[in-house]
């Protein structure tokens, strides 16, 4: 099991203690027992107690008399026992009902919690940890900021960033394995939510140090240089050698691998281009130095999008995490363009 807001929420997580515990007390429970159990009984026993009168326990109820009446027989049916005894003082409870009182009181309330109050998500005391998949490059992008501005917000939330690359979050948000994602894909199914969030376009990098160009970069100059290419599915080729080989060139890659983080190390070092999403190459540029134009050659936008478990519509945790998420990248698109 994860460690996240799905299986791993601190708010419901069962310890492996508690779990036995709680299987222990459910192979207690006799279905047939709680066919016989009605609960508008039980709220009928309650203010019977309180009233000592059926006339005015039945206005509490909104009930007619005869319908309190003919429930205190079948409460009296159920648990064998007077319950109240007519006196003139009015129905006095008997020491069995008092007990009965006493143990159901708590009960009924935490019952009305549960069934009637939803659970609430106070960012400001609630302690829990949210899995969030996303690639390397989307985890640079943004969690800085964004757990930035939680540690702010919410001093007990936690962020668990899972490598999950586009052809493989949907399985893992289907198992559980993370409760959201921010994703380029074009992946879904029909248990998931997809927002998208935005398109956005690839820019070429280099290390002015390394190539000695001046721009506009054309063709002829990123064919001459080697290239470093990212690929989740350790392909040599991308859409971009297509529309090379549509202009009658092509490029050498050098290097292929599924994370960008070794990209700007291993720019600084070689002569190499690397095609990136647009929205790393402002903050690349200043961290390392580097110079970047448009890709001279055609090459397809990405789409950046949300996806979620339908079974978290209606959960405050996700959908306040889901609304951080938004906000902060239409900050940083808004900067970008």
């Amino acid at each position: 099991m994860p460690g996240g807001l799905s299986a791993q929420n601190e708010r419901t997580i069962l310890t492996l203690r508690e779990l036995i515990k709680l299987i222990k007390i459910m192979t207690l429970i006799n279905p047939n027992d709680f066919i016989r159990i009605d609960l508008n009984l039980l709220v009928v026993l309650i203010v019977m107690y309180e009233e000592r009168n059926v006339t005015q326990a039945a206005h509490r109820l909104h009930l007619g008399q005869p319908a309190v009446s003919a429930a205190l027989r079948r409460l009296r049916s159920m648990f064998n026992e007077a319950l109240f005894v007519r006196t003139t003082q009015g129905m006095m409870p008997t020491p069995r009902t008092c007990e009965l009182i006493q143990a159901l009181t708590p009960l009924m309330a935490q019952l009305q919690a549960v069934v009637l109050n939803p659970p609430r998500f106070n960012p400001e005391k609630d302690k829990l940890t949210f899995h969030i998949g996303m690639s390397d490059w989307i985890e640079h992008w943004l969690m800085p900021d964004l757990l930035a501005g939680i540690m702010r917000e919410a001093p007990q939330v936690s962020i668990n960033a899972v490598a999950t690359d586009p052809w493989k979050v949907v399985s893992a948000l289907e198992q559980n394995k993370v409760d959201l994602s921010i994703t380029v894909g074009q992946e879904t199914s029909r248990d998931l939510r997809r927002e998208k969030l935005t398109c956005a376009g690839f820019k070429t990098l280099w290390d002015p140090g390394q190539i000695d160009i001046t721009k506009p970069l054309t063709v002829a100059q990123f064919v001459h240089h080697e290239h470093l290419l990212i690929s989740y599915r350790g392909a040599s080729q991308s859409a971009m050698d297509s529309s090379l080989e549509k202009a009658g060139v092509s490029r050498r890659v050098r290097y292929v691998s599924s994370h960008f983080s070794t990209l700007p190390l291993m720019l600084s070092q070689m002569p190499l281009f690397a095609t990136v999403p647009m929205v790393l190459v402002d903050d690349w540029c200043r961290r390392y130095g580097f110079q970047s134009d448009s890709v001279p050659v055609h090459m397809p936008p990405f789409e950046l999008a949300l996806l979620w478990h339908r079974n978290r519509d209606s959960d405050a945790a996700t959908l306040w995490m889901l609304n951080k998420i938004r906000q902060l990248i239409a900050k940083k698109l808004s900067a970008i363009r």
